[in-house]
């Protein structure tokens, strides 16, 4: 599961790149090399600017959710016992020793 999902948040995260650098800026940026600018483009007069931020707040929202998902996954799966429990039944038993030594 844990592998899948990290398989999934690659994926999305070199989709949101590329949605990110096809979307048209301020200036004449990649987006406007495929026709982000010209009321001909594929994406109609508005040009990507709607249809790509959209999908990129979409798919932005899923990879996070799936990122925090993952992190959770992790977080149960760690929560091992750090120390068994006979070793430290062992060292309460011993008591403090008397050789610390002292500055």
């Amino acid at each position: 599961m844990i592998i899948f999902i990290k398989v999934i948040c690659i994926i999305l995260a070199v989709v949101i790149i590329a949605l990110v650098l096809l979307q048209q800026g301020k200036g004449s940026d990649l987006g406007s090399a495929f026709g982000g600018g010209s009321s001909n483009s594929m994406f109609g007069a508005l040009g990507p600017s709607d249809f790509l931020g959209k999908a990129t707040y979409y798919i932005v929202a899923i990879w996070l959710i799936l990122s925090l998902l993952l992190a959770y996954l992790y977080k149960t799966e760690n929560s091992a016992v750090v120390f068994d429990e006979p070793l430290i039944e062992e060292v309460i038993q011993e008591g403090l020793s008397d050789e610390i030594p002292i500055d």
